[in-house]
């Protein structure tokens, strides 16, 4: 499941930058901006990954057999990495811890539901 690894690589991602940009409360108002700024410039540098993946996942259904199982679960784990790669502007330290977490259910839901297919 090479878009959900993608997917979760850019949430995790998102989530450590979101832990790691914070610093001390004398100077966090310039943290945060700083922080909001790591966090659009690491999706901005993952999200093209993820569009590339489900590119090529769309190529290789048509010309190989693929459980639908995995085909389901491509597209659920590529709908989940759209809802913080769709505006990447959008995503703050405030909002992405919920939408690391949506993304990772999604993503583990749909690995479930292909039965750990890779």
């Amino acid at each position: 499941m090479r878009i959900a690894s993608f997917a979760a690589i850019a949430a995790l991602s998102l989530a450590g930058m979101s832990l790691t940009s914070c610093g001390t409360l004398d100077k966090l108002p310039s943290k945060i901006d700083q922080a909001n700024g790591k966090i659009q410039s690491g999706l901005a540098e993952y999200c093209p990954k993820v569009a590339n993946a489900d590119l090529a996942f769309s190529f290789l259904k048509i010309v190989f057999k693929i459980p639908q199982s995995v085909v389901d679960a491509e597209e659920k784990a590529f709908k989940a990495a759209q809802e913080f790669c769709a505006d990447p502007s959008s995503v703050t330290l405030q909002s992405a811890p919920q939408k690391v977490l949506d993304a990772l259910n999604a993503i583990n839901s749909a690995r479930t539901k292909a039965g750990g297919s890779n």
